[in-house]
């Protein structure tokens, strides 16, 4: 009996050992892959912009970001290098980090920070699953994972096979291929092209779906506007078109307002410009410009931001 049970102690010792020396080859081997992929794909993006852009002018934000503000027209406006490191599925929480991150590293003439005026929201969740890998190696990232995310998950995080779950074969098979990439963007600039729609786009006015904001959000974005000028970055903060009529207070878009005013930052929402309420062949969808729009687009903010200098 006390031998059978020895043998099994013994057993469940030698699994947890092997899964302890698989966890540690994962993370030291994906750790390894990651700067060979940098910019490559999504995943490689993320690496990008936490440890790796240096231009003058850095475009950030979510999948409206990467596909609305055309990278050369910025360039060739302020005749200075500029990157796109909007990403897909990536917003206010992941921004910050990117911009945290940013900061530390170097000081950017210029940020624009494509933010929807939504973002200050308790209710508007911000899914956290692409900064992960970077865990522990990112403060910021481990700081708004903290602050976000119930304490079972960030313990789940001290595992590697457990962060990298996701991405693993993303960054497997990235990193195979990696000498025959094909970047799809033009410095970040995603254009995303002319869709034939199944059914018109139909103007709908809606309401402010929120009312309570986040003090975690507000202090988070107050943060980083201080950092941006203390370190004397010009900060835009903006929300591009949708073909969507907005009506009501919005409590999250004040505070942002607010923010900015106290920190030098431009603010612009918009979200509500009429001249892309007049062209709904502008749009793939109701948030997504397509590169036509992005064009217009671009051209327009440029003009409105040469107007606040």
């Amino acid at each position: 009996m006390k031998k059978g049970l020895k043998n099994f102690l013994t057993s469940i010792i030698i699994v947890l050992l092997m899964v302890v020396a698989i966890d540690f080859v994962v993370g030291r081997t994906i750790h390894w892959m990651l700067p060979q992929i940098s910019n490559q794909g999504d995943t490689g993006k993320t690496y990008f912009s936490l440890n790796d852009v240096n231009a003058p002018i850095v475009i950030v934000g979510s999948s409206r970001a990467a596909h609305h503000y055309v990278t050369q027209m910025v360039e060739d406006s302020f005749c200075m290098p500029a990157y796109n490191v909007g990403r897909d599925g990536c917003f206010f929480s992941y921004n910050c980090c990117v911009i945290n991150s940013i900061l530390d590293r170097y000081v950017p003439k210029l940020i624009i920070w494509e933010n929807g005026v939504d973002y200050l929201f308790e209710e508007d969740k911000d899914p956290l699953e692409n900064l992960y890998p970077y865990y522990n190696c990112n403060k910021w990232v481990k700081q708004t994972i903290r602050e976000e995310l119930p304490w079972t998950e960030y313990i789940r995080l001290t595992s590697n096979l457990y962060k990298y779950n996701s991405v693993i074969h993303r960054i497997v098979s990235r990193y195979i291929g990696r000498d025959n990439f094909v970047d799809e963007t033009i410095k970040g600039y995603f254009p995303l092209k002319l869709k034939t729609l199944k059914s018109p786009l139909v103007l709908e006015t809606r309401g402010v779906r929120y009312q309570q904001l986040s003090e975690t959000k507000i202090e988070r974005f107050r943060s980083v506007l201080a950092r941006a000028k203390e370190k004397g970055v010009r900060m835009v903060v903006v929300d591009s078109p949708k073909y969507t009529l907005k009506e009501g207070k919005n409590y999250s878009k004040e505070k942002m307002q607010q923010l900015c005013d106290e920190y030098g930052a431009v603010f612009m929402d918009n979200t509500q410009i009429p001249l892309f309420f007049e062209h709904a062949e502008y749009f793939n969808d109701l948030t997504h410009l397509n590169d036509d729009g992005a064009k217009v687009y671009t051209a327009f903010f440029l003009k409105q931001l040469s107007g606040k200098e």
